[in-house]
């Protein structure tokens, strides 16, 4: 078994490799956990350290709250990040990942700081092409609820839960 790092909030479940080359952060859509990439490790090469992102508001940080804008979440990730930044590093993101990791990548650039050798992203369009839907985080709660179930993305039983629902407040 390897060693982890020192802990830090900000990446959950990683675990040193003396034979990585690349680490690979991976940050979650909106809503969901680091956990979602618990089986990467196994499923990737070792020369890849698989990084998962938690962000402040998700599962093992749940008490925190949770950002609401990226320009305060971008430097406290550059801070949070620091440390694992001395190796070749790459970013996925899905979503709102894709997003995040695009945001972080363009922060570290504009910070003159070495950046990802790779931006991998799904599920979000370009930053620079308009919307072709308003978006759906200030709807009211009815209609945002039915927003998330035509999506197909949020189990009906989460859905109808209304106390879930709270918790997991936009």
């Amino acid at each position: 078994m390897t060693p982890r790092l020192t802990p830090n909030p900000w990446v959950a479940g990683s675990r040193s490799n003396a034979e990585a080359r690349l680490r690979l952060f991976c940050f979650p859509y909106a809503g969901g956990g680091a956990s979602i990439y618990r089986d990467w490790t196994a499923a990737l090469p070792p020369v890849v350290e698989v990084y998962p992102v938690q962000l402040p508001g998700r599962q093992s940080r749940l008490h925190e709250l949770p950002f609401t804008r990226m320009s305060l979440l971008v430097p406290e990730l550059v801070e949070g990040l620091q440390p694992y930044l001395d190796r070749p590093f790459a970013f996925w993101g899905h979503s709102m990942g894709a997003l995040i990791s695009f945001e972080l990548a363009r922060h570290l650039s504009h910070e003159n700081r070495p950046g990802p050798l790779h931006l991998f992203v799904s599920g979000y369009r370009a930053p620079q092409l308009p919307r072709l839907e308003p978006p759906i985080h200030q709807l009211p709660e009815e209609a945002f609820i039915h927003e998330l179930h035509r999506l197909n993305g949020t189990p009906d039983a989460v859905l109808q839960n209304r106390e879930l629902m709270r918790l997991l407040d936009r």
